[in-house]
């Protein structure tokens, strides 16, 4: 399944164009957008409730960061029955995309972590050379904290997706809500046994997801 694009976002009072790989939530009425560099910064904001969020990315590459996240969603639906895709919107800025997420990513703010991590690593995504485990597992500087916790993100993209583990925690002032304990520090330097202990099965399956990494990519 190719990434779903709806109608284009018009943005207004953006005063200054965001560095590649920021966040950033529908600003109130008559107010500019406020841009976090910090994933887990963005994390404390990422609520069920919000529909969507802005995404900075190199110029007219807003095509390649949806297609990446619809390339690893569509990993994740061969062992997630009616699993239900997330949906992008072209901005009338070139360097920015509007995202809905998926509702899997947000029954869990490990899940959330991690989605801002494949945000991240998407922005070198080219569509042509169709270089996605590159992107993930190559030498970019984005790439960084999947490749330190490699073993996890491949259990979880196999289908064990359900955290059993310790949830982030959130330290909370009177201005934001900061997630010091997300994906990276949950799974970096941590051994096999206990990935599989945190990351196991959810309820129901469509198949289980056992094929090679070449399955995986195409």
């Amino acid at each position: 399944m190719k990434a779903k694009f709806g109608e284009i976002k018009n943005i207004n009072f953006v005063y200054q164009s965001p560095s590649v790989g920021q966040f950033s939530l529908e600003p109130e009425a008559l107010k500019p957008i406020f841009w976090d560099h910090c994933r887990e910064q963005f994390l404390g904001k990422m609520t069920s409730e919000i529909k969507g969020f802005y995404f900075s990315h190199y110029q007219e590459k807003s095509e390649n960061v949806a297609d990446f996240v619809a390339k690893f969603e569509n990993i994740l639906a061969v062992s997630h029955e009616n699993f239900i895709f997330s949906d992008f919107n072209k901005t009338d800025k070139d360097n920015i995309l509007w995202i809905s997420p998926s509702r899997f990513w947000f029954d869990c703010m490990l899940k959330k972590s991690l989605f801002t991590l494949i945000l991240r690593a998407s922005i070198n995504y080219n569509i042509e050379i169709d270089n996605f485990e590159n992107c993930l597992f190559g030498e970019f500087q984005e790439n960084k904290l999947i490749k330190e916790t490699k073993t996890a993100f491949i259990r979880f993209m196999y289908g064990f997706t359900k955290y059993t583990g310790k949830l982030p925690e959130n330290l909370t002032n009177s201005n934001s809500t900061l997630i010091r304990h997300g994906w990276h520090s949950e799974f970096n330097f941590v051994d096999y046994h206990e990935i599989k202990n945190k990351l196991i099965y959810p309820f129901r399956l469509v198949n289980d997801n056992y094929f090679g990494f070449d399955f995986l990519w195409n």
